[in-house]
């Protein structure tokens, strides 16, 4: 895409922004597009895209300067039957894993497989440390960008119509708002923080679920960050400044052990985020999904060994697949005898969030 901008400046911010968006739902879509454009080119694609959401072709493909070339006879009259829909829903889940997301997923299936194929809604975190959620829509109304309160989640908004602007607005540099997933701030509200508590975010990354945490309690806890790539936390201490929070970055967690609490926001397939990044569902495969099934429960085998005794583990995924979820801690629990499950959580994509599954465990 960056490349295509370079090379085509005619093409405007809001153009480029339009065909990013464009790109983005084919990629969720692309099976539906082939099936209905009759390729995989991307002539084809567009074409299937156009046809699955009722866009006229002649119209959209009329040979219009810097646009597609105009529609010929040949893809006037290719049709194939777009009624079943819970086919064409069907078509842009990988096939390997329908039968796994189908168990998963129970009678929600054919819903879910809709919602994954349509864009997710740009969600905030309020900073309750510094303001509330109403204030925080007066504040980013002043940057002309317009939120609601999130049903879902008491610290999440929900941006109406897009917002380009964030970074920049008022309360985004002054630490009032993060972008932020209702479902993964709703996640990071399963850990209780008391006072003195070690808190370690084991795959911290850019330290979103710590931050959540940091900013949504009233207690004086000590919060820590490691992760195995530490140039992914490079961010942390500013957005923690940003916020009022602070959070110290480890090399390494064996020096500061025991923690009371452990958050492990584990690597996974993303399944349940795929609005977010189509890319990653195509992307995909078996061998992928195993090594990071290996990952999980080498991180909680890895936390039980770093907690006090009775301390928490809390287990993230923003994935919709059981074996990733429930069945991988059921199956370490049995075998491992070195934990028990407290509470779990388990969220499917919908118009409020993405997909997220949590678990409390305490060691034991």
């Amino acid at each position: 895409m960056k490349r295509w901008a370079v090379k085509n400046r005619f093409a405007g911010s809001s153009d480029r922004r339009k065909i990013r968006d464009l790109i983005f739902d084919i990629l969720r879509q692309k099976k539906s597009c082939e099936y209905a454009g009759g390729g995989s080119s991307g002539r084809n694609l567009l074409i299937g895209y156009l046809k699955l959401n009722n866009i006229d072709l002649k119209g959209a493909l009329d040979g219009s300067p810097h646009g597609p070339g105009k529609l010929t006879s040949i893809e006037r009259d290719f049709n194939v039957d777009l009624s079943d829909l819970d086919f064409i829903y069907k078509l842009d889940i990988p096939g390997w894993l329908v039968p796994i997301i189908k168990r998963s997923t129970g009678d929600d299936f054919s819903e879910i497989a809709k919602i994954l194929r349509t864009r997710s809604v740009t969600q905030l975190r309020v900073n309750l440390k510094k303001i509330s959620r109403e204030k925080a829509i007066v504040l980013l109304l002043k940057d002309k960008i317009l939120a609601e309160l999130n049903l879902l989640c008491s610290s999440a908004l929900d941006i109406l119509g897009g917002a380009p602007n964030i970074m920049r607005s008022s309360a985004y540099i002054n630490g009032f708002v993060e972008l932020q997933d209702a479902g993964s701030q709703l996640m990071s509200q399963l850990i209780t923080t008391n006072n003195n508590d070690k808190i370690l975010d084991l795959c911290a990354g850019a330290g979103g679920k710590s931050l959540a945490i940091a900013c949504n309690t009233n207690v004086l806890a000590h919060f820590y960050a490691a992760d195995v790539n530490y140039e992914r936390m490079k961010d942390i201490q500013t957005r923690s400044k940003r916020a009022g929070v602070k959070i110290r970055l480890l090399d390494d967690v064996s020096l500061t052990a025991p923690y009371d609490k452990i958050i492990i926001d584990a690597p996974c397939s993303g399944s349940g985020s795929w609005r977010r990044d189509p890319e990653g569902k195509w992307l995909l495969d078996k061998d992928k999904l195993s090594n990071y099934m290996k990952t999980q429960r080498k991180l909680i085998l890895q936390g039980i060994g770093l907690l006090r005794d009775g301390g928490h583990i809390v287990y993230i995924t923003c994935s919709i697949l059981d074996i990733e979820n429930e069945k991988l801690i059921n199956d370490l629990m049995i075998s491992s005898k070195s934990f028990k499950i407290i509470n779990k959580k388990s969220i499917l994509p919908s118009l409020d969030s993405d997909g997220f599954f949590g678990a409390v465990l305490k060691k034991i």
